[in-house]
């Protein structure tokens, strides 16, 4: 083995803004918010500081959400599902899919009740993201760059309290993921994909290797990616019911 790197998630979300903004970046806190945890690091002056985990995944809703209901369990693996799709409204309908119940009318109440239950704990979710997230960033911190697939789950919540706060939010990098990479995945390859884009660059640039054709890694039209999502997650806002590993730059 020649080398080795180790690159904290976000990492390769940060190197691609860094190769298309270079001297621009502004002072940024990168969050990652995937299933089992949420994790941040912040970029100022050129550098990376120390990133910091929490337990604030998409695990910390979905135990939230089920201490809330009667018969279902966390580890119930048509739960994420559900809840994705229920959408910002928590549908009822669609929670009646979680209901073990038998008969129409006591399923029909289950879903208005489990609807009742994921409103709430949606609301606890993200307002204790944003409350962690406050005591943890610094007042010269001029945007957020969000990733992860749980990120997109509470996007409207997050975009319209940050907006109130006059910080700027990015989310995902704008990073484009071909069709059969992302394979439904999504943006939760985002910041693989990029890292691996980094990765790449990086070989190239030690062994002086010209490739005749090159990723794009970010859309023409900004716009798209976002509908995209917005369409996936229904953006509609509805009234409410440790340290890591440096890593090694100097490449």
């Amino acid at each position: 083995m020649l080398r080795y790197d180790a690159a904290s998630e976000g990492s390769g979300i940060f190197f691609h803004r860094r190769r298309t903004l270079g001297n621009n970046m502004p002072a940024s806190m990168y969050v990652m918010l995937g299933y089992r945890n949420a994790s941040i690091f912040t970029f100022r002056s050129g550098s990376i500081g120390a990133g910091i985990t929490s337990n604030f995944g998409m695990s910390w809703l979905v135990n939230n959400f089920t201490s809330k209901t009667s018969g279902l369990s966390p580890d119930n693996p048509n739960i994420i599902d559900v809840l994705v799709e229920a959408g910002v409204s928590c549908d009822s309908q669609v929670m009646q899919k979680l209901s073990r119940k038998r008969k129409g009318d006591e399923i029909q109440l289950d879903g208005e009740s489990m609807s009742k239950a994921l409103l709430l704990a949606r609301d606890e979710y993200w307002r204790a993201i944003v409350r962690w997230l406050r005591s943890k960033m610094d007042e010269d911190i001029e945007e957020l760059v969000f990733c992860g697939g749980t990120a997109d789950y509470i996007r409207p919540e997050i975009d319209t309290y940050f907006q109130k706060e006059g910080i700027k939010i990015s989310w995902h990098g704008n990073i484009f993921i071909p069709d059969e990479i992302s394979s439904g995945i999504g943006n939760r390859m985002a910041d693989v994909w990029a890292l691996y884009q980094y990765m790449i660059i990086q070989f190239d640039e030690l062994t002086g290797y010209t490739r005749s054709e090159v990723v794009l890694l970010t859309k023409s039209a900004e716009g798209s990616t976002d509908e995209e999502v917005k369409r996936k997650y229904n953006f509609t806002p509805c009234e409410r019911p440790s340290t890591f590993i440096a890593v090694n730059e100097n490449v």
